[in-house]
């Protein structure tokens, strides 16, 4: 009987990763390294595991099989090593975590996580702060907490908080340009658009009109590509823009920006958070998800 070959984690991460270059840079090695190991794998058994072309990589029918077949019972082996490793000392190690670049992740999860960390000092948190939806498998992360994390069947799902989304302006805009009562008058406004880095193109407005829900390009000759500069603008009196209620929850209070068009704003949106949905979740990480959940209700 021939023992199990020392590549198949190597070739796991490969159909995982979809490129030889992305599984290398999550296995610390180089993309020859990988390459190397599976075609002694494929020669070791005979086998085609992978179709191969300049441009794309993908299973073969066998390589699909194996997969399918090897996937479950490491990911099983992975979790009884860090089960054990869990009990044998207290919760410590690294927590790999994608925050919002917006406030929502500086202003509101940082502090938590920062307390957190106080609490466990023999935990490291590495914090990734990116408004992009990200594949947390692929990049390596433990927790993600966003609006819109790529969706995928291997995460799972948990509210964090609920906020409203809607049209903001100081108050100093509004006493030098008046304030819009319709839909129609925003044209005639300082719109101040969010651009996405990933596509280029303005985030429509979400609203409801006539009880209907639709959406809006807003125009504007102010543009930025993230909420965090959109809030500063609106802040400064530049303009109006639709954003989130967590970003202005101070000059809300101080009564220097103002909600306007109350009446157009649509449903309140989730900030989810999203973990791995291995068989068994990290002692570490699972102390973090607790703690989030139990105390976003003083941050928010």
């Amino acid at each position: 009987m021939k023992s199990l070959p020392s590549q198949l984690p190597i070739f796991i991460q490969v159909a995982k990763s979809g490129s030889f270059a992305k599984a290398a840079r999550a296995l610390g090695l180089t993309p020859p390294a990988v390459s190397k190991a599976i075609t002694k794998l494929e020669e070791e058994w005979q086998v085609k595991l992978f179709f191969r072309s300049s441009h794309s990589l993908s299973l073969t029918q066998i390589g699909q099989a194996l997969l399918d077949e090897l996937a479950p019972s490491l990911t099983a082996i992975q979790s009884t090593l860090e089960q054990i490793a869990d009990t044998r000392q207290s919760a410590g190690g690294v927590i790999k975590i994608n925050l919002p670049a917006s406030s929502i992740g500086q202003e509101h999860i940082l502090p938590l996580v920062l307390d957190f960390m106080a609490l466990h000092p023999a935990i490291t948190c590495d914090l990734h702060f990116d408004d992009r939806v990200v594949d947390l498998t692929e990049h390596g992360f433990d927790l993600g907490i966003g609006t819109a994390i790529n969706q995928d069947s291997r995460l799972i799902a948990r509210p964090l908080l609920r906020q409203t989304i809607g049209f903001y302006a100081a108050e100093q805009y509004l006493a030098e340009h008046g304030e819009p009562k319709t839909l129609e008058a925003l044209r005639y406004h300082r719109c101040i658009p969010v651009r996405s880095i990933n596509s280029g193109r303005s985030y429509p407005w979400r609203v409801v009109d006539n009880a209907s829900a639709k959406l809006i390009e807003p125009s504007g000759k102010l543009i930025v590509n993230n909420f965090a500069a959109a809030q500063k603008a609106v802040k400064a009196g530049a303009g109006i823009a639709m954003l989130g209620s967590w970003l202005f929850r101070d000059e809300l209070e101080a009564k220097t920006v103002r909600p306007i068009l109350t009446d157009y704003w649509g449903e309140p949106i989730t900030i989810w958070l999203y973990y791995t949905s291995r068989q068994y979740v990290p002692h570490r990480v699972r102390l973090l998800i607790d703690y989030l959940i139990d105390n976003i209700a003083r941050v928010a």
